[in-house]
């Protein structure tokens, strides 16, 4: 879409919303904020009543957790790369959309290939913007809960249940 449309609105017309499995495999779905619909592919936070209850604020805080280290990754990227800090192109037509993709693609391909060239040091001066919790948090490898793809809403339900049961884990230890 061009011009100004709302996120939500413009992700229905994305690959994402309309040929899902072209993207995702498996039990694959995109986190997304409460503006967007839940379904089997995009899990959103809670609207108010639902996100009032306690298990469900704790879900939606570490979904919120994942968002600003995505946040922390755009930061970079604009970091090294000036250019992407305000990217200014005029969106008219879709081929302008198209060159805007592929300039921030060929930003995100150059940053990992100077990453893969010097190493992961090249990466340490991003470290300060990152928390300690983020640092340390590499996940733990389970399997993932059999989820129903028939109700997106029961998909979002055992999400919450398994990650209020890895907190409980992890604060037991």
């Amino acid at each position: 879409m061009t011009g100004s449309a709302h996120d939500a609105r413009a992700f229905e017309h994305t690959t994402a919303a309309m040929t899902p499995e072209w993207l995702f495999e498996g039990e694959e779905f995109a986190w997304a904020d409460s503006a967007y619909t839940v379904n089997s592919r995009t899990i959103p936070v809670h609207k108010k009543p639902a996100s009032l209850i306690p298990e469900n604020t704790h879900f939606d805080k570490t979904v919120a957790h994942l968002c600003v280290r995505s946040e922390h990754c755009m930061g970079a990227l604009k970091g090294r790369f000036q250019c992407l800090r305000g990217l200014r192109v005029n969106i008219n037509i879709k081929a302008d959309h198209v060159a805007a993709c592929q300039w921030i693609t060929i930003a995100i391909i150059l940053h990992n290939l100077i990453i893969d060239v010097e190493g992961a040091e090249s990466a340490q001066e991003f470290l300060p913007s990152h928390s300690r919790e983020e640092l340390d948090d590499r996940g733990v490898a389970h399997p993932p809960l059999p989820i129903a793809d028939d109700d997106p809403e029961t998909k979002r339900k055992q999400l919450v249940h398994e990650i209020v049961e890895y907190q409980n884990l992890r604060q037991s230890r």
